[in-house]
């Protein structure tokens, strides 16, 4: 569960030095140098999130270059218009593009909109050792493309998704949904480019998932408020995610993302039963308390456990 410290910035200036001066504090050294006295240059970015995930979006009006060395994050550029033509560690390409620490990076950009996406390389290696069921497994990619175009279809779809939560103040305030974010933008990146090693998922007896299961259960009641995800349990078990799958499904038929949603689902009627609409109690705020980002969603699992609209069951 992290600890991440929320980040959100706004820059809009039409001064190359302002925007070296920024870039250099931000991304260690980076510069940008445009074309001449360009009388078309304008320099846009919006960031926001936290230490853990940075969701970005550049826009650069006219022409440069720029060169940039991460130190302990990992970046992927997804350009929307315009063009940002790349070179990382001797390969090129002009689409979307992934950069690990202590790799040169340079690129030629020109009337560039740019969305990036910043994840500590920490997160990624937590991440991917739950995920892959390798406590020694190191995350280095062979590559900044992606390994298919289904798999960049995949990361753009989760980036949209994410963007969109990340950038609603109503979602990102609430730690349960931004553990989630995280969560789901880490493992697209890590599935999305190829990973030097083939990562294997450890195999459990019987006898230890019945172990595993049990904690990974009295772990989720403890934390049911908290903001975990299904990788937390999965640690907290001492399993692969895969693992955890195998072993919810063969215990109970279900997911242990199930698991918990469903526990949440119960913990946000028994609010809405002790709720009060005219003390200010509302479907909405209780759904986002237990992780509901999305009102018809939620109205709908209600429905579906309960028998009636969230509504009506504050009401009474």
């Amino acid at each position: 569960m992290s600890q991440a410290q929320p980040v959100r910035l706004r820059l809009s200036t039409t001064d190359p030095e302002l925007v070296n001066e920024h870039l250099s504090r931000t991304y260690g050294g980076a510069q940008i140098r445009a074309s001449g006295d360009d009388p078309a240059f304008v320099y846009r970015q919006d960031v926001d999130g936290d230490t853990d995930l940075t969701l970005a979006r550049f826009h650069l009006g006219g022409q440069g270059r720029v060169n940039l060395m991460l130190e302990d994050r990992v970046t992927v550029s997804l350009p929307r218009s315009g063009a940002h033509r790349w070179e990382i560690d001797g390969h090129r390409g002009t689409g979307l593009a992934m950069k690990q620490p202590h790799q040169d990076y340079r690129a030629a950009l020109e009337f560039l909109s740019l969305d990036t996406v910043d994840l500590r390389l920490a997160t990624l290696v937590r991440t991917a050792r739950t995920v892959y069921g390798n406590e020694a497994l190191r995350v280095r990619f062979t590559a900044p493309d992606p390994v298919s175009a289904q798999m960049t279809a995949y990361w753009r779809a989760t980036h949209a998704f994410v963007r969109q939560g990340l950038t609603d103040p109503a979602i990102a305030d609430i730690a349960l949904l931004r553990a989630d974010l995280l969560h789901r933008m880490t493992v697209a990146t890590l599935e999305t480019f190829p990973l030097a090693g083939d990562p294997q998922a450890r195999r459990e007896t019987v006898a230890t998932r019945q172990v595993a299961y049990t904690r990974a259960v009295e772990f989720i009641h403890a934390a049911v408020s908290l903001p975990i995800t299904v990788e937390d349990v999965a640690r907290h078990a001492n399993l692969s995610t895969l693992e955890l799958t195998r072993t919810f499904r063969a215990q109970i038929g279900a997911t242990a993302g199930s698991y918990l949603r469903r526990l949440r689902l119960a913990a946000a009627h028994q609010d809405l039963l002790r709720g009060d609409p005219a003390a200010g109690d509302t479907v909405a705020a209780i759904a986002v308390r237990w992780g509901f980002a999305y009102p018809g969603d939620f109205a709908r699992r209600h429905r579906a456990a309960y028998g009636e609209n969230p509504a009506r069951t504050l009401r009474h």
